[in-house]
């Protein structure tokens, strides 16, 4: 079967290196995928005591029909969180031209694909805040992606279902010159599920990669939520600064400093990040990360991890 473009990105969508291929023929491919993920938890926070964590481990299945004679590839998705309880993370269908690739149906929000100069694996803050965070999982999903080169343009809309879910509409765009990779985007969501609240999000990236040895990079973030009915707004400006650099044949060293710059009723925070990763190989690896937080009108609290994480 060709190597199209949505076989690189439904790849990449998997946020994994070595998914199992458990059926192929002339047009047809399926491959199994997953993350397994552990950590304990160490903090100073008062009342909390040391916690193993699974964190989101996942496990899914990707599928790609190849129809030679339409011109197109047929895609499909599935994926759930592993825990007691499984819950589904994701679920679409779509196809891929040489226009693109356009899916639908349950997906993450581009806001968290896209992300940002942020190399933490357990304590970063993420550049999104307030109603973004609070709405993740686009139950009711149109996205389109199309890579040109060495530039990108992806979007996203979520359909509110007579308010049912919160309305969201994404855009971003990005391009890599040599060593240097730029992206920039933003979204605006609507949710009237049980009130009236606008979340605004911006974010500009550029990350420079330091030869195979390593990345640096800076994201700006804004975030606005206006509640209506409350007549109450939260607004920040964040500034993300992170680094990661092989030290060893398979160390790396990384770390990363936040500052949110809270306006109306938002805190101001600056929270640190400082870990080593160990690569057994390309889909195994350990590590070990320290944070310090600072936020306003809290406790200053220190916290510790030790993970591992199998890709397949």
């Amino acid at each position: 079967m060709k190597k199209t473009l949505v076989a690189l990105l439904v790849a990449s969508a998997a946020t994994s290196v070595n998914a199992a291929e458990v059926f192929k023929a002339d047009d047809v491919s399926v491959d199994f995928y997953g993350q397994l993920r552990q950590s304990v938890k160490f903090t100073d926070e008062s009342n909390t005591d040391a916690k193993i964590d699974q964190g989101s481990s996942r496990v899914g299945v990707n599928v790609v029909y190849n129809a030679v004679e339409e011109g197109l590839d047929v895609i499909g998705k599935v994926e759930y969180r592993v825990d007691e309880d499984w819950e589904l993370r994701q679920h679409y269908i779509g196809m891929s031209t040489e226009y693109g690739v356009m899916t639908y149906g349950k997906h993450s929000p581009l806001y968290d694909d896209v992300y940002g100069a942020i190399y933490a694996y357990e304590y970063d803050l993420a550049p999104y805040r307030g109603g973004l965070d609070n709405n993740f999982w686009q139950s009711s999903a149109i996205k389109y992606q199309l890579e040109l080169g060495k530039s990108w343009v992806k979007a996203q809309y979520n359909l509110a279902e007579n308010n049912e879910n919160a309305e969201l509409f994404e855009l971003y765009v990005g391009s890599s010159y040599d060593a240097l990779s730029l992206h920039i985007g933003g979204a605006s969501m609507s949710d009237k599920t049980a009130g009236d609240i606008d979340s605004t999000y911006f974010e500009a990236t550029a990350e420079y990669a330091l030869t195979d040895k390593g990345v640096v990079g800076i994201t700006y973030a804004y975030n606005k939520d206006k509640n209506k009915v409350n007549s109450t707004k939260e607004e920040s400006d964040g500034f993300h600064l992170g680094a990661k650099y092989k030290v060893a044949s398979k160390t790396s060293l990384y770390g990363g400093a936040q500052f949110i710059n809270g306006k109306k009723e938002a805190a101001d925070i600056t929270n640190l990040y400082l870990g080593a990763e160990y690569m057994f190989a390309k889909w195994a690896r350990t590590y070990v990360e320290y944070n310090f937080n600072d936020t306003d009108g809290q406790d200053d609290v220190n916290n510790l991890a030790i993970g591992a994480r199998v890709y397949w």
